[in-house]
């Protein structure tokens, strides 16, 4: 989309950017910005072409972005805690597809200014303005504000370390053996987050045992496949590193962890995700029919990716 909008692209790609950026104008679709499509911006090293790319997402996004993992994390836990509540009481459930997202500006988390001395409705009326003001950046005005570059992050021993631990573990009868070992680790790494919605839920009254016993029924509820889309996140990265777990001669590549974050928030929350044949493959499969699950149209060619906007 970046090579269209500078006049460098294919006739179908073209095509495509004048179509996204149409309905965009109509207010018909919006394509979301993510913090994992952010550090991909950030890794590009020409500066002119980062800013470039920051232009066409801007324009195409409307600065609309996801929150950051961790809070996406805490926020479908109590998502899915009302859930099995409502369920259990007949009830309709709210949409919380609607507090999944924030603006650009707070990609990285959000940060309120704290000021001693005044009243609290003095500070919640300063961090409303401070909120207000930060939503109005673009991500190009956030570029050309930043002094200093991006941190890079190097994954290579994080992907040597998942590639060892996948050679070390290959004594399983399942495809759903892999993917239960996957949540079971998901679990043990938001122990923190289970806990918090624990104190929340309970005022503050914090329980090991209770906080386990949560964790528990979400693994068994995962086990007895009574879960379907109710915890995406957890959901969508167990089954891709599960995936890649049963596939033995299938090996982690540097983009794959940022690929399954790509999917982790689009499956769920978005109508269409346009992506490269490899990971379409995979979420399309026989083995996992997650666009299914999540009824997300997936698409991996160009034409076909017009095709699906025309009919917009």
């Amino acid at each position: 989309m970046r090579d269209a909008s500078l006049g460098k692209a294919t006739t179908v790609q073209a095509d495509i950017y004048k179509k996204l950026k149409g309905l965009v104008k109509k207010e018909v679709a919006i394509c979301p910005l993510s913090p994992h499509i952010f550090e991909e911006l950030m890794n590009i090293g020409d500066k002119e072409k980062r800013l470039n790319m920051a232009q066409v997402m801007d324009e195409l996004s409307k600065q609309v972005c996801f929150i950051d993992p961790l809070s996406i994390v805490g926020q479908e836990l109590l998502s899915f805690v009302r859930h099995c509540q409502a369920k259990a009481e007949g009830k309709f459930l709210f949409n919380p597809a609607k507090y999944v997202f924030t603006k650009v500006a707070f990609v990285l988390g959000e940060l309120y200014p704290a000021v001693e001395g005044i009243s609290s409705e003095q500070m919640n009326d300063i961090r409303i303005q401070f909120f207000d003001h930060l939503s109005k950046f673009t991500l190009a005005e956030m570029l050309n504000t930043m002094k200093n570059d991006f941190p890079q992050k190097n994954s290579e021993n994080l992907i040597a370390q998942l590639n060892k631990g996948k050679d070390n573990n290959q004594d399983w009868k399942s495809f759903h053996e892999v993917f239960m070992h996957e949540i079971a680790g998901i679990l043990d790494i938001v122990k923190d987050d289970i806990e918090k919605l624990w104190m929340y839920l309970y005022e503050n009254v914090r329980e090991s045992e209770s906080v386990q016993l949560l964790s528990n029924c979400i693994y068994q509820a995962f086990d007895q496949n009574k879960i379907n889309k109710e915890l995406p996140f957890f959901h969508i990265n167990a089954s891709l590193h599960a995936l890649i777990r049963y596939n033995k001669s299938q090996r982690y590549d540097k983009n794959d962890l940022i690929d399954f974050s790509h999917t982790a928030w689009a499956l769920p929350y978005c109508d269409g995700f346009f992506t490269e044949k490899p990971l379409h493959d995979w979420i399309c499969g026989k083995l996992l029919q997650l666009d299914k699950i999540y009824g997300t149209q997936v698409l991996c060619q160009e034409e076909e990716v017009l095709t699906a906007l025309n009919k917009l």
